[in-house]
């Protein structure tokens, strides 16, 4: 009796295939115009040439550059941690050390925090727990993150600082001086009012991140 049934179910949705098949492609097909091989491979081909252009990027400011650089593709971001941290595919076995600055082409992404032999997790310039000391001008301060705004804070009220100074790694601690950041975009003070927080727009754009390279 039940392979009876089942029959019966079987040849129903046969049926209904046939009848309704088309108009299925059609919903499929407008559904995701994605799903040609013209469209993956001009996905693909756009792909390689972002590839190749960040790459002539990275040799040229190799050529001009004095730091010791390791260059390496992106491995992985996590969506929930997309702002804190990225995954690349150079380590211990490429000289890395955790502390290393990472740059592009443009400045500063962030810190080494962990390294294993074939890979290395950066610290992003965003993360909440990263502290940077950098230099505006002749004055000093540190660079964290503040209720999602990039701020340097331990600023006089006496330092003379302006609205699109350029702000630069300091030397001070493990990192090299003068690796650019970004630029101030906001001076106020702070509750106290004895200090000046500034707000720094970063240079490179961290949500498109391919190619890295490593201060070693």
């Amino acid at each position: 009796m039940i392979k009876k049934y089942k029959d019966y179910i079987i040849l129903l949705i046969v049926f209904l295939l046939i009848i309704f098949g088309s108009n299925i492609n059609a919903f499929l097909r407008s559904f995701d115009n994605n799903l040609n091989s013209d469209n993956i491979n001009n996905n693909y081909c756009t792909s390689l040439e972002n590839d190749y252009n960040e790459l002539l990027k990275i040799n040229d400011f190799k050529i001009t550059s004095e730091l010791n650089l390791v260059v390496s593709k992106v491995m992985l971001r996590d969506i929930y941690e997309f702002n804190d941290t990225l995954t690349i595919y150079k380590g211990t076995n490429a000289g890395i050390k955790e502390g290393n600055a990472v740059i592009t082409d443009k400045g500063l992404i962030g810190v080494v925090s962990k390294v294993n032999k074939e890979s290395s997790v950066v610290e992003l310039i965003t993360n909440k727990s990263s502290n940077i000391s950098v230099r505006i001008g002749s004055s000093y301060g540190i660079l964290n993150m503040q209720d999602n705004s990039l701020i340097v804070s331990d600023l006089s009220m006496y330092d003379d600082v302006f609205i699109g100074e350029e702000v630069y790694t300091s030397g001070i601690g493990n990192l090299p001086g003068d690796i650019y950041i970004g630029n101030v975009i906001d001076i106020k003070a702070n509750n106290t009012e004895i200090e000046k927080i500034l707000e720094v727009s970063p240079v490179v754009d961290l949500s498109t991140i391919n190619y890295v390279m490593v201060v070693v």
